[in-house]
């Protein structure tokens, strides 16, 4: 049975409105207060000029790597973390010594989200090569877990090397702070060798029973681990259909990055608080271990809306889990 500790937010470094790190720190709180597994905030150096982006009514991105030190800050037992880092984007050490740093400032509460990275716009700010990102994501996850765990690191790839590397200081979570794979059934064995989870965009219950777990207990066997099935999706809490069909379009515009003919009632946890409960009990009865959730239509939408969401579905939804 599914409850709050099996939900994390995701929260954005944009917004519908001028950005302010003050109101995205607010909101971690107020997801701490009521009772979020964890606050994540996802890490690009640029907004794209396609998909929903298009519609933004402003181009401001903050630096996630600044604001998420501000959360720990704030708060003193919600985990917190990245959906996520895009790690091609900087060398193995730097993010290495960043975490740990935020693992060490936050009392070892970080959850290390990780991905190869997606759009062009993102590469080209750091004069990156976008068709190495599979290379350089595997030669960092090997990189950064060696230099959490070992006394000195050595270490010989195509693009990354370091010779008799020392880490210090090392994170609190041992053997290293839990690593969240973001990405899809080709990033399954990364997840399986190392990470706590895979976490993809909303799989439905018949893909996680027949595609996405077996494979997962397929690359889990390969290296002796249990690599979890984490599902992302979008959720708005309606008051009732009038309103629901008012946030069709969002929810419509917010699923379509991919395929303009997906409907967004079989991927998201939207509609009637007992139609959100429905959803989220049928994926985790198919094997869904953890949700990570966000309120505000990816941005298309203000912090503000985003806290009113979150406490409608503590309110209106979680006593019904």
């Amino acid at each position: 049975m599914a409850e709050m500790a099996d939900i994390s937010v995701m929260l954005f470094p944009w917004d519908a409105r001028k950005p302010s790190v003050s109101d995205i720190v607010e909101a971690a709180k107020l997801a701490e207060d009521l009772g979020f597994y964890s606050v994540t905030l996802p890490t690009h150096m640029t907004t794209p000029p396609g998909w929903l982006f298009r519609d933004f009514s402003n181009r401001d991105l903050l630096d996630a790597k600044v604001v998420l030190p501000a959360i720990a800050a704030a708060t003193s037992r919600i985990k917190i973390g990245f959906n996520s880092l895009v790690l091609p984007l900087l060398p193995p050490y730097e993010w290495a010594k960043y975490l740990s740093t935020l693992d060490i400032m936050s009392d070892g509460r970080v959850i290390f989200g990780a991905v190869m990275g997606w759009w062009e716009e993102d590469f080209d700010a750091v004069g990156v090569e976008r068709k190495y990102r599979g290379q350089l994501f595997d030669e960092q996850l090997e990189a950064i877990t060696r230099l959490w765990t070992e006394d000195k690191t050595t270490f010989e790839g195509r693009h990354y090397q370091l010779k008799d590397m020392t880490l210090e200081p090392k994170p609190i979570q041992k053997p290293h702070p839990p690593i969240w794979i973001g990405g899809g059934l080709k990033s399954v064995h990364r997840a399986a060798r190392y990470g706590e989870c895979i976490l993809c965009f909303w799989p439905s219950e018949e893909e996680t029973r027949s595609v996405w777990l077996p494979k997962l207990r397929e690359e889990g066997a390969k290296w002796g681990t249990d690599p979890k099935l984490a599902a992302f999706t979008f959720v708005y809490v309606a008051k009732d259909e009038e309103d629901f069909q008012a946030q069709m379009p969002k929810l419509q515009l917010g699923v379509a990055f991919e395929d303009e003919s997906v409907d967004p009632l079989e991927v998201t946890i939207s509609g009637t608080p007992e139609r959100c409960a429905e959803r989220i009990k049928a994926l985790t009865e198919a094997g869904i271990w953890h949700f990570v959730v966000e309120f505000q239509f990816h941005g298309l939408e203000s912090v503000s809306f985003g806290m009113n969401q979150m406490e409608a579905f503590a309110r209106d939804v979680t006593p019904l889990l």
